[in-house]
């Protein structure tokens, strides 16, 4: 058996967050231990956090009918696989952007979008708000990234102001959900959605930490009513224990720019890419793909004797790393490195040269 060194797994968070808050009730305590019923059942599960409403200058209403931030979320076996949806993306069934899917038609029309685009079964729906978002990775102690350039924007009658400098920083919740938020860059909506998944990532992680679990779910008794799900505590809570032995992936639909601001699906890489990426299995070997190791010293050169021993040469690179993964735009080779080091697979927009293995801070707590 392969050795491995001994990382965090990522377990389905935000599916376990809408199966924890889907009911109006408090249920007794012997209802909530988890008990083990055997393999998790697979399902399709469309994840979206709503924007927020202005009723006029700095005057929010509450939240709003777009959904900002979309996901579709498939589990499998004992893995998670993530696809982003641009909110920007044409959608005939919603007639303008998926992101006006939510507001025309609720979260059967949502549903019904993001099945047209990505050609999936969706079965079920968790719809958040973006404070809730905050206070759920408030509840984890907030989240680490790594800027390479400072962030700023100024949007003065909706009273959002960004401005993070470049470097190591420690975001609260609500300057996650900035971070989150922010799209004022070359690669717009593409960008946001890779620091959406690396938020994602981290509080997912994060949760599997039980000193996090009293403040979690604190914050998830005060945030439930806020959203609009179909997931039942009482068909996945049994299954929980199972979960932290899930691996997660994630990458965001292949689309293409079209007339005017939409974007539109690209019907043949998404053939490509949909293959790939479920149809993805671990290689028995080694791939012949460049590899190049990036994070804290000590990490970078453990890992580089660790693949020595396997065969592997690997360039490396001492740089600050706020979350650890794989990254790749080879859905298979990244299968077998996520599966060698434990890590999840993030497969960003902006391509990258082979696999880029990140071992950041994350590891040592």
């Amino acid at each position: 058996m392969r050795p491995r060194p001994s990382f965090l797994l990522l377990a389905l968070a935000l599916f376990a967050l809408g199966v924890v808050l889907s009911l109006p009730r408090s249920p007794k305590e012997e209802d909530l231990r988890p008990r083990r019923l055997g393999p998790l059942p697979e399902v399709g599960v469309v994840v979206a956090a709503r924007d927020v409403e202005y009723c006029g200058y700095h005057t929010p209403c509450g939240p709003g009918s777009r959904t900002d931030t979309i996901f579709y979320l498939r589990l499998v076996g004992g893995e998670v696989k993530g696809v982003a949806v641009p909110r920007d993306l044409y959608s005939p069934v919603a007639g303008g952007k998926i992101n006006a899917a939510y507001g025309r038609g609720g979260a059967e029309l949502l549903k019904r979008a993001v099945e047209e685009a990505t050609g999936l079964v969706a079965e079920r729906h968790l719809i958040l708000t973006l404070e809730s978002v905050a206070r759920v990775v408030d509840a984890v102690g907030g989240v680490e990234v790594v800027l390479e350039k400072p962030m700023r924007y100024t949007d003065r009658a909706a009273r959002l102001y960004i401005d993070f400098p470049a470097g190591r920083l420690h975001l609260s919740g609500e300057d996650a959900v900035k971070y989150m938020r922010f799209r004022h860059e070359a690669l717009g909506d593409y960008a946001r959605l890779d620091r959406i998944k690396e938020v994602m990532g981290q509080v997912l992680r994060k949760a599997q930490n039980p000193a996090t679990w009293p403040a979690l779910t604190l914050a998830l008794q005060e945030v439930w009513r806020e959203l609009d799900t179909d997931l039942s505590l009482e068909e996945v809570l049994p299954h929980l224990p199972a979960l932290r032995g899930l691996r997660l992936s994630l990458a965001t639909l292949p689309t293409r720019e079209g007339p005017g601001t939409f974007l539109y699906v690209d019907e043949g890489a998404k053939r490509t890419f949909l293959a790939a990426f479920f149809g993805a299995a671990t290689p028995a070997a080694p791939p012949k793909v460049e590899v190049r190791l990036k994070g804290l010293p000590e990490l970078v050169a453990w890992a580089q004797t660790f693949l020595a021993k396997e065969g592997i040469q690997a360039e490396a690179e001492v740089a600050q790393v706020a979350k650890s993964g794989v990254y790749t735009k080879d859905p298979e080779a990244g299968a077998y490195f996520a599966d060698l080091f434990h890590l999840p697979l993030l497969a960003p927009h902006v391509p990258v040269p082979g696999v880029v293995v990140e071992l950041g801070q994350d590891l040592l707590q």
